[in-house]
């Protein structure tokens, strides 16, 4: 059933005594004022969408791009998306949890950002380049550009016994800190399937633009890449960020042997300001999974062109509801819309369409229950995690 907007307009007309649907003010505020009371109360089966999670999934690797139009956190499945196995099963658990045990999944709102954590034990383990715990542990560090002051700094690190911590100077727009002693690395299975990931820790992201990856077997034979975000599509922010460089579409500069690895290159692009204590640390290669998520859509509405909106701006847009909670909405916007008019017979048509509309949601939600995986709460793990 292919519902628009002009044909819910008649319909609620015929149910408040033929009133002038035009004379609300807003009436497409109206709809999505009545697209979230259903939506609070209700998890529609029309709602369920599945798409595939970005840029895949890695082990170890915890910060995904959540789909914009998830409701809440109202999250179904998490699945590979094929040769699904009977422990392939996510439970959502709080953000204090997840960052105590790394176990399933836990949906995150940090600034008016929205990303999805996930932790799953079954993703192929990555290969180490370099844990940069020391200026000369594997091969030598050494600084380029107006990169100076390369030390390592046992105190601030994400993983091992310290990270690469270096200066800028001012008048100049790279700098860079460099290895090309390193034990190689067959990275043959990763080409084009892969990609490297890097923590650096940023002082500053108004003077820090981008950050540039070299990797390769010397320093005339490279791949090379250029990232302006974060590994889960977010903005730099100041402090670690997590870089995903994928093989796929990066540059070749002259012919790398790809069963030895032992060069890397982290350049810093800036705008010419001095920035302190830029930091590096735990450079792994890694070969993710493709995954889907399956979850309700906060979009009650999609246009004539089939695009998800949650809300509707022309007649012409279409609810997404069928003949099972059609109902939720008209009955949602009959009690708005009598309230706004407020004519004839409006104290009636308010308080039998609030009776009305209650009545229709109680037995939507008994006979439609929720397919959400509610948020639990673990006392203790039972997982083995890796750390690499």
């Amino acid at each position: 059933m292919t519902v628009t907007i002009a044909d819910f307009q008649t319909r609620i007309e015929s149910k408040i005594h033929a009133n002038d649907i035009t004379q609300v003010n807003d009436i497409y505020g109206l709809f999505l004022e009545a697209a979230g009371n259903v939506l609070t109360a209700a998890d529609p089966r029309e709602t369920k969408r599945t798409t595939t999670i970005t840029n895949a999934i890695y082990d170890q690797v915890y910060n995904y791009v959540l789909p914009a139009d998830l409701k809440d956190d109202c999250v179904i499945d998490i699945r590979p998306q094929t040769q699904r196995s009977a422990i392939d099963s996510l439970g959502q658990t709080s953000s204090r949890a997840f960052d105590r045990f790394r176990e399933g999944f836990s949906v995150e709102d940090n600034s008016g950002v929205r990303t999805i954590r996930i932790a799953e034990q079954t993703l192929l383990a990555g290969a180490t380049l370099n844990e940069c715990d020391s200026l000369t542990s594997n091969g030598t560090w050494a600084t380029g550009g107006n990169a100076t002051d390369l030390a390592a700094d046992s105190l601030n690190r994400i993983s091992g016994s310290a990270s690469l911590k270096f200066n800028i100077s001012a008048s100049g727009s790279t700098a860079y800190i460099e290895n090309s002693t390193m034990t190689a690395v067959d990275l043959e299975d990763y080409v084009n399937v892969g990609a490297l990931f890097v923590w650096v820790y940023i002082p500053s992201t108004t003077i820090i633009t981008s950050v540039a990856l070299r990797w390769g077997s010397d320093s005339s034979n490279y791949y090379s890449r250029t990232v302006t975000a974060a590994q889960d599509n977010t903005s730099f922010i100041t402090g670690w960020n997590l870089l995903r460089f994928d093989w796929d579409g990066s540059t070749e500069t002259g012919t790398v042997v790809d069963t030895a690895i032992d060069y890397m290159r982290v350049t810093f692009a800036y705008d010419g300001t001095t920035v302190n204590s830029c930091r590096v640390d735990s450079i792994v290669a890694r070969i993710g999974s493709v995954y889907e998520i399956v979850y309700y859509s906060k979009y009650l509405f999609k246009t004539s062109a089939g695009v998800w909106i949650e809300k509707p701006t022309t007649t012409t847009d279409i609810v997404n509801l069928d003949t099972g909670s059609y109902n939720l909405l008209l009955y949602e916007m009959a009690f708005l819309v009598s309230q706004e008019l407020q004519k004839k017979d409006g104290s009636f048509d308010v308080s039998f369409w609030e009776k009305e509309r209650n009545k229709i949601f109680a037995q939507y939600k008994m006979r439609n229950k929720s397919q959400a995986i509610k948020r639990q709460q673990p006392y203790y793990s039972t997982a083995n995690n890796r750390r690499r």
